[in-house]
């Protein structure tokens, strides 16, 4: 039987890293502002926070993805200070 190590709460195949612009107010409270998907930045027009763990926040995302609104969950691991995104996107 084989055996993955994981080091980090992020480094398997389901999740990939994405480059995110956000926004921190002085009370901690996280407000994602663009995401960065496979060299296209794309602007967030909504979000309500989905999940939160003891090390992560997830966000239900709406993206503004050319002519329409793409819903996306985007991840914020807060130890990490790293976003990631399914990596089953099309």
């Amino acid at each position: 039987m084989t055996q993955i190590i994981s080091r980090n709460s992020h480094d398997y195949v389901p999740v990939r890293i994405i480059p995110v612009i956000a926004s921190f107010n002085e009370d901690g409270q996280i407000k994602p502002l663009y995401v960065g998907i496979d060299g296209e930045r794309y602007k967030i027009h909504s979000y309500w926070i989905r999940r939160s763990f003891s090390n992560q926040i997830e966000f239900s995302c709406k993206l503004i993805w050319g002519e329409t609104l793409q819903t996306m969950v985007i991840t914020y691991y807060m130890n990490e200070c790293i976003w990631t995104i399914p990596n089953n996107l099309e």
